[in-house]
């Protein structure tokens, strides 16, 4: 499964972030711990 999640700087401006696992809990799990410090999650959507 892929997921991908807008996250927001501290600047206030946004980028996305693609991972891939063999679940979704896997998938966010992996998407956790890709987000730099400091920056906030804002959405997460699933690609099917």
């Amino acid at each position: 499964m892929e997921i991908t999640g807008t996250i927001q700087a501290p600047d206030g401006s946004y980028d996305h972030l693609s991972v891939q696992g063999e679940s979704y809990e896997a998938a966010r799990e992996s998407l956790s711990a890709r987000i730099p410090e400091g920056y906030k999650l804002v959405v997460i959507r699933t690609d099917q």
